[in-house]
């Protein structure tokens, strides 16, 4: 959120502020610019992202995330427009309003990729499938919201019953075997069940209640009419990195089946990404193991790892107790196996072996 973006020519709007040479007088028109024209912009984007009021005397904890969003905001705009002012030939702002709202929409993706990093990866991993796939479409009707669903479909609106969509979904999808279909087959399915295309937070939702993803509830992340820079939004690690990555994966998913099947537990059960969310959650989803194979691979029986499923990862008390050993016996059982694929990698594989995908797998 706080790289600065980089445009060619001025705003107009902007111009008063670049050209005054009064320090007082830049201040003034610094903070006319802040309250009259990005407060506006920045609240409205808010309250629409967010939910939110952005009443200061209203504590629960979303409206109060918000306003320290839109403080943050402030501050850094106060710093991008001073850096413009300093060094207008390597910096400028082409259009302040629309800068404002990259901004603040990259401040809500953020937010939202922080509270919910499980939908956040389902959500790429979804739109990923979509787009990269012939069969399917992703388009932006007239009524401004995104559309999922058959490439003939597109351009076409589908029903808008939330209620009745989920419902259809539940009465079609054998829950219990669910969560073992790859992405395209179950966009395949979910698209021949309905009939008709999907507003696309509908269909994250429906695939995160077939897949077992729990995060906090999200809102649309849908830009409206403004189009983002890539250089203006913040991009972490997501399932697109873990896409290029599919071949290594597949590797280090067969060493990992070559460990004693204490260490495996010990590392899989308590495997983590950098958000602290399992990582075990979208092994199934790249076609790497189902969750039948993985209960296989931990010798425990397809029930009991569907019990364990929705709340991984367990902690190291909770490992301790389900093999029957101490929490420092689970602790060194992970450090033996983290170690061991790290040799057993570098053998293998050591023209695409990275250090920090394999700490990313197994940290």
């Amino acid at each position: 959120m706080n790289q600065p973006l980089i445009l060619e020519g001025s705003d107009a709007l902007l111009l008063p502020f670049l050209q005054a040479h009064d320090p007082s007088l830049a201040e003034d028109l610094l903070s006319d610019l802040i309250q009259n024209h990005a407060d506006p912009i920045i609240a409205k984007i808010l309250k629409s992202k967010l939910r939110v009021s952005l009443n200061g005397s209203q504590g629960n904890q979303q409206n109060q995330d918000a306003l320290e969003i839109a403080a943050e905001l402030r501050v850094i705009l106060i710093a991008d427009l001073r850096a413009v002012q300093q060094r207008p030939c390597e910096k400028s702002i082409k259009s302040f309003p629309d800068y404002v709202a990259i901004k603040t929409y990259s401040a809500c993706a953020d937010y939202f990729r922080e509270k919910n990093p499980r939908r956040w990866r389902l959500k790429n991993l979804l739109r990923y499938q979509l787009k990269q796939n012939s069969r399917f479409a992703l388009w932006k009707a007239e009524n401004n919201t995104w559309y999922a669903g058959m490439s003939e479909w597109v351009g076409t609106i589908g029903e808008n019953d939330a209620i009745r969509c989920s419902d259809s979904v539940r009465e079609s999808f054998s829950w219990r075997h669910g969560g073992e279909l790859q992405p395209a087959p179950l966009l395949a399915s979910l698209f021949e069940h309905l009939g008709h295309p999907v507003a696309f937070e509908r269909l994250v939702t429906l695939a995160a209640e077939v897949w077992q993803i729990t995060d906090a509830p999200v809102e649309s992340l849908d830009n409206g009419d403004h189009k983002t820079d890539a250089r203006s939004v913040s991009s972490g690690p997501g399932v697109d990195l873990l896409l290029e990555q599919r071949l290594y994966l597949d590797k280090l998913w067969t060493e990992v089946g070559e460990l004693p099947v204490m260490q495996r537990a010990a590392l899989l059960l308590n495997l983590r990404d950098a958000q602290g969310g399992s990582v075990i959650f979208f092994i199934p989803y790249l076609g790497i193991a189902s969750q039948k194979e993985i209960a296989a691979m931990l010798e425990l029986s397809e029930q009991a790892f569907s019990g364990l499923w929705s709340e991984l990862p367990i902690d190291d008390v909770r490992i301790a107790d389900l093999l029957g050993l101490t929490r420092q016996q689970v602790i060194n059982l992970r450090k033996t196996a983290r170690e061991r694929l790290a040799r057993r990698m570098g053998k293998t594989d050591a023209k695409h072996v990275d250090s920090k995908k394999l700490a990313q797998f197994t940290a």
